[in-house]
């Protein structure tokens, strides 16, 4: 399985605004921000996948208004709402998967030193996630399936983009299995370029988002 490891994840763990060209060295990019940037088009931004439910509330994004003196407030509170079952499974496979190439934390702020980014990567330094051990291998790869779609214009989970992210988490044996289990459900849906969330899963998926 994947990163029973629980070293913190590398120091090379790098951090990109959306407005930037994507670039070799960069290695996965995995978009962070709960809103798509502005203006940047999904072939253009070259993303692997988007955990957008790793972003802030809309309401402490709000209240942080990017204002420094609310910085520290800001950080403590979002470590706070990171504390969630799909927050903690979703950062457990960013640490698994920046323990083997180099991944890069993608963000659209503007300030490169106070955003959300910036927290994330210093909780996969230091913390170890602990995702709810009573989720089930479909569960896990749904979420793995949902991230990785969104980062492409066809909604389309490419079958490498599936195995990679997921390979930090589940067995090659638990995705076979996974895949049967959410095929047979109906909440995937097989394409000739990869997987595809039909409506049953973003449906089980914002069950999900709301826990």
């Amino acid at each position: 399985m994947g990163s029973g490891d629980s070293k913190p994840a590398p120091s090379s763990t790098r951090l990109k605004r959306a407005y930037e060209s994507p670039e070799a060295r960069d290695g996965l990019r995995v978009l962070v921000d709960r809103l798509w940037a502005r203006g940047v088009s999904k072939e253009v931004a070259g993303l692997d996948a988007w955990m957008k439910d790793l972003g802030p509330s809309s309401e402490l994004r709000t209240w942080f208004g990017h204002q420094s003196d609310r910085w520290d407030g800001f950080v403590e509170k979002y470590r706070h709402e990171l504390d969630t079952p799909l927050r903690q499974m979703l950062l457990s496979e960013l640490h698994g998967t920046a323990r083997g190439p180099a991944v890069t934390l993608v963000y659209g702020a503007r300030d490169e030193k106070e955003n959300e980014a910036v927290v994330l990567r210093e909780y996969l330094l230091r913390a170890t996630p602990r995702p709810d051990a009573a989720w089930d291998v479909a569960t896990k790869l749904l979420v793995t399936a949902t991230v990785v779609a969104a980062a492409h214009h066809d909604a389309v989970a490419p079958a490498s983009g599936l195995k990679l992210f997921s390979s930090s988490i589940l067995t090659a044996q638990e995705v076979d299995s996974a895949l049967e289990e959410l095929l047979t459900h109906g909440q995937l849906h097989e394409s000739s370029n990869g997987w595809k969330v039909t409506a049953r899963g973003q449906q089980r998926m914002r069950q999900l988002s709301s826990m």
